[in-house]
């Protein structure tokens, strides 16, 4: 079942679902959206309260999709009704609330995911093998600009939990955990300007060492022209690649590869990057094995306040 029918939902966790063996019926619950008239794949019911599909409902899994400032409540209120949980990034607002999510999750025997699902393309798989090969990582550098949002959007408005510091930051705390293997063992940031109207936080760059030694940097806005890319520079070779943190399901990813001062381009087949998330945790549901998932979540959470710590205390610049 999804609670929020938003247009993350509308465009893929829905299309991804009907992908998923393990899911045999979608239901939606929304209080903003009229049932759909056209219907929707793996069809179940509609419902137009959140309790009263939390009740009524006979789904294993809640999908939460709905604004960030509301992820807490209604993730806590889907593992009390005896449900497993999955949640769009960033899994809530704090890391003292993930930790209380995934203290109820493992109390009651659930688990609790968070959907940051860039890392599931196959294409990380081989980026791994490249690094053992090519390796050690020395540097990663990533930029994630999209340009400015419409004012209403949710993202623009601090009580709807907005900003991109908590919009994007998953992707960057994702990252450094994927890439570092661990938790970075310093974080500097800078930020960037403020909305004109509402306030919210428009951007950030952060630098780290990662627990591996190498170097990261990261470059996320709400207020450029589109860039979406990662730089992955080992000891004997190098990576770039487009449209890393949101590829269609339909998209070819493509590498440019360097090794040696030898170029090449390596091209992937199209992967829906929610199918294989979907599946990787209905199959981790299935064997009992939450711990892993929860595990990411928390290093993630972790990782997001070291940022925000580091743009509370940003260093001095000389002038």
């Amino acid at each position: 079942m999804i609670l929020g029918y938003s247009s993350i939902a509308q465009r893929r966790v829905i299309r991804a679902a009907a992908q998923t063996a393990a899911i045999s019926e979608v239901s939606i619950a929304s209080k903003s959206r009229a049932e759909p008239n056209e219907g929707w794949p793996k069809r179940g019911h509609f419902f137009a309260d959140y309790d009263l599909a939390l009740r009524e409902s006979q789904a294993d899994i809640v999908y939460v999709s709905l604004p960030n400032a509301m992820h807490e409540h209604w993730v806590l209120a889907a593992l009390a009704s005896g449900k497993h949980v999955l949640v769009d990034k960033p899994a809530m607002t704090t890391r003292e609330a993930c930790e209380r999510g995934v203290k109820q999750a493992r109390l009651s025997g659930r688990m609790l995911a968070e959907a940051t699902v860039f890392d599931y393309h196959p294409h990380f798989e081989a980026l791994r093998g490249f690094l053992a090969v090519q390796g050690p990582l020395t540097h990663a550098d990533a930029q994630f600009i999209i340009p400015p949002l419409p004012a209403a959007n949710f993202r623009n408005h601090t009580e709807l939990g907005g900003g991109c510091l908590l919009d994007m930051s998953p992707y960057a705390a994702g990252l450094m955990r994927i890439l570092g293997g661990g938790l970075p063992s310093h974080v500097a940031a800078l930020a960037g300007t403020r909305h004109p109207e509402t306030g919210v936080d428009m951007g950030f760059s952060v630098q780290a060492r990662l627990a591996n030694g190498g170097i990261f940097s990261g470059h996320f806005s709400f207020e450029g022209e589109y860039q979406n890319r990662l730089l992955i520079v080992a000891r004997s070779g190098s990576v770039m690649i487009e449209r890393v943190f949101s590829p269609p399901a339909d998209h070819r990813m493509e590498w440019r590869q360097h090794v040696r001062n030898v170029e090449t381009v390596v091209t992937f087949e199209a992967a829906d990057t929610f199918a294989r998330f979907l599946d990787a945790a209905t199959r981790a549901i299935a064997a009992d094995d939450h711990e892993p998932l929860h595990r990411d979540l928390l290093a993630d959470a972790e990782c997001r306040a070291r940022i925000a710590a580091a743009l509370a205390d940003p260093p001095t610049l000389v002038r």
